[in-house]
């Protein structure tokens, strides 16, 4: 229980209970750009200016920012105007492709492209998938369909969350060969952006060759330098504020901050569930400041060592860049891996 208050640091509660980049309402604020977030704007502009056509995958353990970079990418599009669908993955690929007509036919609606007495081939086509079962639609045909509606809607993002969660071998084969379709069949002005664990791309680079040959680029989320990390706080802190001009980190120190990152690996949510324990235990104990030594004290803790263990398991941990190299597909034209920079 906390028995002290929060405007002892200027702030009306604490600004670290929204750990999960999904339920963030302003996105754009909240993010903190790197080097990827550079290469990835160069990619969307050209998309948006109908001057290329990009494949993406976002590659990281959880809370690395592959959700928050591709819903960052639906608010540009829809921002720009942009055709946008945007799809959390489920288990089963014909729940997928009922997903995916269900968004394209609001995304059409939306932007105003049907008529009430002419529906066009591209919205028809797209329908049928309401009506697949678990089982036996042509993944093929689905694919050119996806592919045909992004086309004719251009410029137009198709947004995947969590390709990972397609965990039976069936229905990652199946849903494998309609994104392959719709990666050979979209045009200039069409963006296909999934997000997905290491372990499953580094499965999918040797089940499915021909689909991550057609990946143009692979974005390798690997953590935050510690002046990111400051940043990410800072930022959090602002929305919180009750006070003007006090220093954008405050009570929080450089070097807590710093202790903080490096015990969480960069990861962007362990950093922020393990900022609110400290600054629980700040408030707590009366602490003047948020220094070195109190972010100790809780990264001392047990159960705040359990939390930074979990994010830091095999299934989890990043890559160096010599192993992402390995799990390059054949075709190196095609799909080059961007591994994110740490400072020292």
């Amino acid at each position: 229980m906390t028995t002290g208050t929060y405007d002892r640091y200027g702030l009306t509660s604490n600004p670290f209970r929204e750990l999960a980049s999904e339920s963030l309402s302003d996105i754009e604020i909240f993010h903190v750009r790197t080097r990827i977030d550079d290469a990835l704007a160069s990619i969307k502009d050209e998309v948006l200016e109908k001057e290329n056509r990009a494949v993406v995958a976002l590659v990281g353990p959880l809370g690395s920012g592959k959700t928050q970079r591709l819903l960052l990418a639906a608010a540009e599009a829809r921002e720009r105007k942009a055709f946008t669908v945007y799809l959390d993955i489920t288990q089963k690929s014909a729940w997928i492709l009922k997903g995916l007509a269900q968004e394209i036919q609001k995304a059409a609606h939306e932007a105003g492209r049907t008529k009430t007495f002419s529906t066009p081939a591209w919205y028809r086509e797209v329908g049928s998938f309401l009506n697949l079962k678990d089982a036996g639609y042509d993944p093929v045909q689905a694919g050119k369909a996806i592919a045909h509606a992004l086309n004719e809607n251009a410029p137009a993002f198709l947004l995947l969350n969590d390709l990972h969660n397609l965990t039976s071998t069936s229905e990652a084969v199946a849903f494998a060969r309609t994104l392959q379709e719709t990666a050979d069949t979209i045009k200039p002005g069409v963006l296909v952006m999934f997000g997905a664990y290491h372990t499953y791309m580094e499965a999918l680079v040797k089940a499915q060759p021909a689909l991550v040959s057609r990946i143009n680029r692979t974005f390798v989320l690997t953590g935050l330098s510690d002046e990111e990390a400051g940043l990410l706080l800072a930022k959090k802190l602002l929305a919180k504020r009750l006070v003007e001009e006090l220093d954008p980190l405050f009570p929080f120190e450089r070097d807590a901050v710093g202790m903080i990152n490096r015990a969480v690996g960069g990861n962007p949510r362990r950093l922020l569930e393990i900022a609110d324990r400290v600054l629980e235990y700040g408030v707590e104990h009366r602490s003047y400041r948020i220094d070195a030594e109190v972010a100790q004290a809780v990264l001392r803790d047990r159960q705040t060592a359990e939390a930074i263990t979990a994010v830091a398991s095999p299934t989890a941990r990043p890559r160096s860049p010599a192993a992402t190299a390995e799990a390059r597909p054949t075709n190196p034209v095609s799909s080059t891996v961007v591994t994110a920079a740490k400072d020292p």
